[in-house]
């Protein structure tokens, strides 16, 4: 991609085994030449995703008559709801949902595979609906996972920072 391409904000100047990154015209660092053209078009596409959300959140901000503003702040939530959280009840509940499709069963099935390590299908749903994870779920949780208790409760009440 050469550099006088001024519609992309991210750039590369391949002549080497690493080559020159540039971001908006100034040396962002090097990167082997294998990599570059993934690497650019992944950031490029970043930039882009970055820009429609704060179009969108401009948009829905003005619609609601808020506060322009704020605008960072709204795009900064959506971000954090959007990661995958690394701890708490939404990771067990995520890890539940993965387990689910790596068994390839439906809801209500899963539903019935982990009532049978004695996790209630409304204890189920509490975790869902991210109530909090009582110390008697932990080893049914393990066993539905298949993972140990300390893992689950490593994950239910965060790492070590």
């Amino acid at each position: 991609m050469p550099l006088d391409d001024e519609s992309s904000p991210w750039q590369v100047e391949s002549s080497n085994t690493f080559v020159p990154i540039h971001h908006q015209g100034n040396l962002a660092g090097f990167l082997n030449k294998e990599y570059t053209a993934q690497m650019i078009k992944f950031l490029n596409d970043q930039e882009v995703l970055a820009k429609a959300l704060k179009l969108a959140c401009t948009d829905l901000i003005k619609k609601t008559g808020g506060d322009t503003t704020q605008v960072n702040n709204l795009m900064k939530k959506y971000i954090k709801i959007s990661e995958r959280p690394k701890y708490g009840t939404r990771a067990i509940a995520v890890l539940l949902s993965e387990r689910q499709k790596a068994l390839d069963l439906s809801s209500q099935e899963f539903t019935k595979f982990c009532d049978t390590f004695k996790l209630s299908p409304s204890e189920l749903y509490d975790i869902y609906a991210g109530e909090p994870i009582d110390d008697s779920l932990l080893a049914p949780l393990a066993r539905i996972l298949g993972i140990s208790k300390e893992q689950v409760l490593e994950v239910r009440d965060g790492g070590e920072e």
